[in-house]
């Protein structure tokens, strides 16, 4: 255990190398950054145990949102996956939110977006909040419901559109 920590505290001090992260808002014609947020695959907290795929579909129909948002950069799904299993963080299927953080940090994020799912019946209720990966607090966050577990497009369309608004009142 301990060596795990001293391996990844290593290679967090020699990636970070001192850069500060900051949030800047703006498009990209007035020449300020994006925010460049990384959207965790969302946590079923439903009994369920057959609906954890949908935490993998919800976060990436989150990403195509955001992504198609300006003032936004998405770090891909695939490079996170990579860091936590390369960190051997994320073969729970949980992340722990300091850790996670520290992920965001060496894949150059601004905000991590973290979350989960439950699903009541056909009923789901979607949270997930915002933490500014320099600081580690959370600047936002969201909860979005939904009438019907098979209607994750629109349940993902109505949650980036809260967040983006959430972090462009930052």
């Amino acid at each position: 255990m301990y060596l795990k920590l001293l391996v990844f505290m290593s290679v967090l001090i020699v990636s970070c190398g001192g850069q500060k992260t900051v949030i800047k808002h703006g498009a990209l014609d007035n020449g300020r950054s994006d925010i460049v947020i990384a959207i965790l695959p969302l946590i079923n907290n439903s009994a369920d145990k057959s609906l954890d795929s949908i935490g993998i579909t919800l976060s990436d129909l989150i990403s195509a949102q955001m992504a198609a948002k300006k003032g936004f950069k998405l770090v891909e799904r695939q490079r996170i996956e990579e860091m936590l299993s390369e960190l051997k963080l994320g073969q729970s299927g949980v992340v722990d939110q300091n850790a996670a953080i520290q992920v965001g940090k060496m894949l150059g994020a601004n905000v991590m977006a973290f979350g989960s799912f439950s699903s009541f019946g056909k009923k789901v209720l979607l949270t997930i909040r915002l933490i500014k990966v320099e600081t580690g607090e959370i600047v936002g966050g969201v909860s979005e419901r939904s009438s019907d577990v098979y209607k994750l497009d629109v349940l993902a369309e109505n949650a980036a559109k809260k967040l983006s608004d959430s972090l462009a009142h930052q």
